[in-house]
């Protein structure tokens, strides 16, 4: 008899291929959290079994069979994918920028990490609650031409009744749509790339919020960075000035300036190689929150409806 295969349970939002580029020879690498107030603690973790949450992507709506389809059928092959992908970008191998396979797989690998994060779900779930509300009068208009004899009085009732698990499913369909969004991934692809390597002593961290960029894709002096190693990291810019302008600033700074905003914006984890930087780590962990793409979003979307019911009012 042919064995099932095994159901994923523990779904990394920071990836395995990722977080391993900061391990030691033990395949370990440190990791930081605030478990308790500001007191940092540290562990050393294999990337297998750290950067993610069990059940984090599971459809408890769904069949058991089919509850793991977000991690086993879209995710893990996600993060497969952007493992080869990265590391044609360290070996600057023609097929990055020759083969769409690849480059769309690191382009939709960094739209992930602006939204996989158990805190992104949360704010996705809220943003998604606010647009039943905004077309409630649409929707309340379908729903009492459709509802049936023992359905509840109200839309809103009728949703009130929706189980959380269904709410769930939903913003995992959304999710995965948001992340091989067609227009997004075609301005991230047509960016130009490069790996900026350094020399000396400074080390890149990484963390739980470790993509720097605002949002602004096509604006011209727009720019993605993302740390791929302790002496390394990925580069997307809009024109050749902006790409000399980073290649140009002094290393040490550089790595410094990003570190602070790799810490600073870290929500649950920071990771490094080892303990070298524990007091900046301790000094900067969470003390600069960035804005994620949803919460921009979820903002943009209500200011753009208040303005309309401004503009509706007599």
């Amino acid at each position: 008899m042919i064995a099932a295969p095994e159901v994923p349970l523990y779904h990394h939002y920071l990836p395995a291929f990722y977080q391993s580029r900061w391990s030691g020879e033990d395949g370990r690498l440190r990791r930081f959290s605030k478990p308790h107030g500001d007191k940092v603690a540290t562990k050393w973790v294999s990337p297998q079994v750290s950067g993610g949450e069990d059940l984090l992507y599971t459809d408890h709506s769904t069949p058991a069979e089919s509850a793991q389809a977000m991690e086993s059928g879209f995710m893990s092959p996600l993060d497969s994918l952007a493992s080869e992908a990265l590391i044609a970008l360290e070996t600057d191998n023609p097929a990055i920028r020759k083969e769409a396979r690849l480059r769309s797989a690191w382009s939709r690998f960094l739209m992930s990490l602006m939204m996989r994060m158990p805190d992104h779900l949360e704010t996705l779930t809220t943003g998604l609650a606010d647009e039943w509300a905004r077309q409630m009068p649409e929707l309340e208009a379908a729903y009492e031409a459709k509802k049936g004899p023992h359905d509840p009085a109200t839309f809103a009732a009728y949703m009130d009744s929706r189980s959380p698990d269904e709410v769930r499913s939903w913003m995992l369909s959304v999710l995965r749509t948001l992340m091989d969004h067609a227009l997004i991934g075609e301005m991230i692809n047509n960016m130009r790339w490069f790996v900026r390597t350094i020399d000396g002593p400074a080390e890149f961290l990484t963390s739980d919020r470790p993509l720097i960029t605002w949002y602004e894709f096509a604006a011209h002096d727009s720019y993605i960075i993302l740390p791929i190693g302790p002496k390394s990291a990925f580069v997307a810019v809009n024109n050749e000035t902006t790409q000399r302008r980073i290649d140009a600033r002094v290393a040490d700074q550089w790595v410094a300036g990003l570190n602070r905003s790799i810490a600073g914006a870290a929500n649950k984890f920071v990771f490094a190689r080892d303990d070298g930087m524990k007091d900046f780590i301790a000094q900067h962990f969470g003390a600069k929150p960035r804005t994620t793409l949803f919460e921009y979003l979820l903002r943009f979307r209500r200011k753009k409806n208040a303005e309309a019911g401004a503009s509706a009012t007599p």
